[in-house]
């Protein structure tokens, strides 16, 4: 939250307060408030005004508007989440929230202009689970809004989502798996795709990898970092994100190679060099933005006859351990989900086949006669 005062007359000052951006004309807003005395009072009410935004505090609940209410409630948000979760819910707000309800004022919100919010989306072409996300924006601003005593209350509750799209995570069979590689020609897409195969990393943990957290002696590696579509290296996604995974021997001899070549482009570049210690980087050390790595290796595949995103691979990656029949919670484990039933939920196609596959084999033994 920002703001700047102004001298106007003798002993009068003007503060200015940001106030988000107007929805129609996409400019910045500003509140206003005449102050009468010293540059250092007007000082003061700049920080009290700004204080009370940040916690909350300084609403006028008849004349807010729903836009408004939003930007204050993004403001407060801004410090409470990570960067790109940050990012998700202002964009959520500006293109699905605002430009249908925004100007409507916040005491007259009712679950019919929520309701409205939804059909809008689904017309516009946004799926059901991107829906469900907008629910969730829009119910933890309102609740929110209840315990700033705004409204009486929550006004989404009354409103069912549409459910999220449950799609069916394909298998990813070993033969394919290794002509994906072998497809490869760019070396960093092909040992992103031996990583995302050999240990299932998301893609934003693959491109927070580091030496120093390998160690190929041992073979394995510690996740203890990932990068976010902001440019910044944030922690892992929950505790059990952070997690040493073993490596394949396969996965260790790419490794090898690759860090062997990275070693003579960094002799070649010499001072320029940014030494962050990144296995993947741009040929002069920095960090990769993960949405070209993710686009490039997308368009890779395709060319090669993949229809498969980075993500896909972690998928392939579960599926391919599932069904060489290990440990629900090891595979739980290794994937870094926060619990087992995520797991249990995503591979259910899996798990379906192994129950066929366990079935048939009792079959086979009691039908076997003597």
């Amino acid at each position: 939250m920002r703001g700047h005062i102004k001298k106007r007359a003798k002993g009068s000052w003007t503060v200015y307060l940001y106030a988000g951006f107007d929805p129609e004309t996409g400019r910045k807003k500003y509140r206003t408030q005449t102050v009468r005395g010293t540059k250092k009072q007007a000082e003061a009410v700049l920080a009290q005004l700004i204080h009370a935004i940040e916690t909350g505090t300084d609403f006028d609940s008849a004349r807010l508007s729903v836009a408004d209410f939003l930007d204050r409630w993004l403001e407060v948000k801004r410090k409470k989440v990570k960067p790109r979760t940050f990012t998700r819910y202002e964009e959520l707000v500006r293109l699905h929230v605002t430009p249908v309800v925004g100007k409507l004022p916040l005491a007259k919100l009712k679950p019919l202009h929520i309701e409205r919010v939804y059909v809008t989306a689904v017309e516009n072409g946004l799926s059901q689970t991107t829906v469900c996300r907008i629910h969730r924006v829009m119910f933890m601003a309102l609740k929110q809004a209840v315990r700033w005593q705004l409204v009486p209350r929550n006004a989404a509750e009354a409103v069912v989502p549409p459910r999220p799209d449950k799609q069916e995570v394909q298998a990813l069979e070993v033969r394919d798996a290794l002509r994906l590689i072998e497809s490869l020609g760019d070396e960093d897409l092909r040992l992103m795709a031996v990583i995302g195969l050999g240990t299932g990393l998301r893609l934003g943990e693959c491109l927070g990898l580091r030496w120093r957290d390998i160690d190929l002696d041992a073979g394995l590696f510690r996740v203890v970092q990932q990068l976010q579509t902001t440019g910044a290296f944030d922690p892992p996604k929950s505790h059990r994100s952070s997690r040493t995974v073993s490596l394949p021997a396969f996965v260790v001899d790419a490794l090898r190679i690759y860090r062997k070549a990275q070693s003579e482009r960094r002799l070649l570049c010499g001072p320029g060099w940014v030494d962050l210690d990144l296995v993947f980087e741009r040929g002069d050390g920095s960090s990769v933005r993960s949405d070209t790595a993710s686009k490039r290796f997308k368009r890779a595949a395709r060319e090669a006859g993949f229809d498969i995103t980075f993500h896909g691979l972690r998928h392939g990656h579960a599926s391919l351990m599932l069904a060489s029949g290990v440990d629900l919670k090891v595979a739980s484990q290794r994937l870094g989900h926060s619990s087992i039933s995520i797991t249990a939920d995503l591979y259910t196609h899996v798990a379906s086949k192994l129950d066929k596959q366990a079935a048939d084999s009792l079959d086979t033994l009691f039908s076997t006669k003597d």
